[in-house]
């Protein structure tokens, strides 16, 4: 079941983001429509659409600490697995002050994607 249920969630969720987009219209960012800055979570949308639909770079573009974010949510996933087969390992998510580090790192991804444009995300049609 351990192995079984992320897998049969993550295709869920790839079907509902593969077929959706077409059919469903998505509030814009309230942060950016009042400020006219980027938040830390603009883009994430379109770079979700972009990976399930194969492009990376695109989704890289999008929202690139979305990236980082898929790969802490992998690195815990093979770290509950291997405890739940009774072997555990620590890494670097287990460091003490590793939800500051993300957090200032968060926040200074957002500061560098307001100052220069090619960080922020680009409009795409779906």
């Amino acid at each position: 079941m351990v192995l079984i249920l992320p897998f049969a969630l993550l295709f869920f969720c790839y079907l509902i983001c593969a077929f959706a987009f077409k059919y469903l219209s998505l509030p814009p960012c309230y942060i950016y429509q009042s400020t006219g800055l980027y938040c830390p979570g603009c883009g994430a949308t379109r770079a979700v659409y972009a990976l399930v639909h194969g492009d990376i770079l695109l989704s890289l573009r999008q929202n690139a600490f979305l990236a980082v974010g898929i790969v802490i949510v992998l690195i815990l996933y093979i770290q509950f697995v291997l405890r739940a087969f009774g072997k555990k390992i620590n890494t670097f998510i287990n460091m003490q002050g590793f939800i500051w580090i993300m957090f200032a790192l968060l926040i200074v991804y957002t500061i560098l994607r307001n100052i220069f444009p090619a960080l922020a995300p680009v409009e795409i049609t779906y």
